[in-house]
């Protein structure tokens, strides 16, 4: 009995090991979840503030708008928009990305829904600005959720996944909007995508919670997530954001994105316009081919994003990476320009499509930007507002810009060999003027480690 009852107790708790799980749990994917309704909401918001473009040629006939007048119309949701982005990263930072971009949802819903009803330019210019209020809450409230939610290597590929939803919803607006309207006519297509953004802000309301109040996430992915999380804020001083205008990368991000958001929204506004009225589609081609460069965009900036990653987790210093693919990206797009020397549609349409394709391949570098440059966690918000207004302000002053020459010469030869130099001028911005080094220290020894 002496010998038998220990090596049943033995076998007993050998049995209950066996049992038992020995390998460490696997973390959740919540955070990739969060990503990707974060990028439903830029989807949205990009389907929302295209309608327009599409819409647009149509719009004008019914409400007698001329070209002048159309540049504006395309231009004044970028207005409200950049002024807004300031105080918006502000807000994102005190109340944090469910709120700001959940009201954010309602506002461009709203807007949207409303522009079905309009009888004239005053209505029509009124509600462009409302819809630029709501979607200032989308970028400051994108970043700060990927800084929330995600460790420091997995940023780039978080942030290409979210900011891909503008490239999807460039892809997406064409064919469905030109299909709604050829059906039943433009206003019904701003009732129908207005009604999206509003599901998709209740569903975020819902949905979004910071990774400690998450009830779906378990302890493995917290752990992940607070993985080399060096720039979290332990300052009891309460940051201003306006001295964030002293940093030099403050300034290059102001002008890089300028340039960048310049030569991007000439594809979200006078795109549908120059295939229409310079290379002759019809609204069938339009809806076919115009979504080519979207298309492309989609792969460049998905690739891009976990590229960069890749790169980052081979041991390459983060900030030259995402550096290094803008600077070849905005190079490469500048043959915009070389659009204006060939007379066949099908191979101006291919270079459109490099040129678009080539910028997105700096699409997830810029999002990672305000994490990298701010110089206290507290100020991220407030940086990604800064630059994103930046770049807004390229929104509003191009689609004018663009219109006005036209009015003038004709033409759209002298807006794409402007949009060009501009492009090359972003390249040299983020090469040359934007810092190799983080402003924050602590970050800066993390990275440089």
């Amino acid at each position: 009995m002496t010998v038998v009852q220990p090596l049943a107790d033995c076998w007993a708790d050998s049995m209950r090991r066996s049992m038992q799980p020995t390998a460490t749990p696997r973390a959740s994917k919540i955070r990739w979840q969060i990503a990707g309704l974060a990028g439903l909401g830029t989807v949205i918001t990009n389907i929302d503030r295209s309608t327009i473009s599409v819409a647009l040629p149509f719009m004008s006939h019914d409400l007698h708008i001329p070209p002048i007048i159309e540049g504006l119309v395309l231009s004044w949701f970028f207005l409200a928009y950049a002024i807004v982005l300031l105080p918006a990263g502000v807000l994102v930072d005190k109340f944090g990305a469910r709120l700001v971009y959940g009201i954010g949802g309602v506002l461009w819903g709203i807007a949207t829904l409303a522009t079905a009803a309009v009888t004239g330019i005053v209505s029509l210019l009124g509600l462009r600005l409302l819809l630029g209020v709501g979607e200032a809450a989308q970028y400051p409230s994108c970043i700060k959720a990927t800084q929330q939610w995600f460790p420091l290597r997995e940023r780039t590929a978080a942030t290409g996944l979210w900011d891909l939803g503008a490239r999807v919803g460039g892809v997406i607006t064409l064919p469905l909007v030109a299909g709604i309207i050829g059906v039943a006519g433009w206003r019904t297509a701003f009732v129908v995508v207005g009604a999206l953004a509003l599901i998709w802000a209740i569903g975020w309301l819902i949905e979004y919670r910071a990774p400690s109040e998450h009830r779906r996430v378990n302890a493995a992915e917290r752990a992940l997530i607070t993985e080399g999380s060096e720039e979290q804020p332990t300052e009891r001083t309460k940051p201003r954001w306006v001295e964030l205008f002293r940093h030099r990368s403050t300034r290059a991000l102001i002008l890089g994105y300028f340039c960048f958001n310049y030569t991007a929204y000439f594809f979200i506004t006078w795109f549908p316009s120059y295939l229409v009225k310079e290379r002759g589609f019809n609204l069938l081609k339009l809806g076919f081919f115009g979504a080519i460069p979207g298309l492309v965009a989609v792969f460049t900036e998905l690739s891009s994003g976990f590229l960069q990653d890749k790169f980052i987790g081979m041991g390459r210093n983060p900030i030259k990476v995402r550096k290094g693919f803008i600077v070849i990206g905005m190079l490469i797009s500048s043959v915009i320009a070389l659009a204006v020397l060939v007379p066949s549609a099908g191979v101006a349409l291919a270079l459109l499509t490099l040129s678009y394709g080539a910028l997105l391949v700096g699409g997830p570098s810029l999002g990672t930007f305000p994490s990298i440059y701010a110089p206290q966690g507290s100020q991220i918000g407030a940086l990604a507002g800064v630059q994103n207004s930046a770049g807004n302000v390229a929104g509003f002053l191009g689609p004018i810009v663009t219109g006005a020459i036209i009015t003038v010469t004709g033409s759209f030869i002298v807006p794409l060999l402007l949009t060009g130099g501009i492009a090359l001028l972003g390249a040299f911005t983020f090469l040359v003027i934007l810092p190799n080094r983080s402003s924050n220290r602590a970050l800066d020894e993390a990275l440089t480690a």
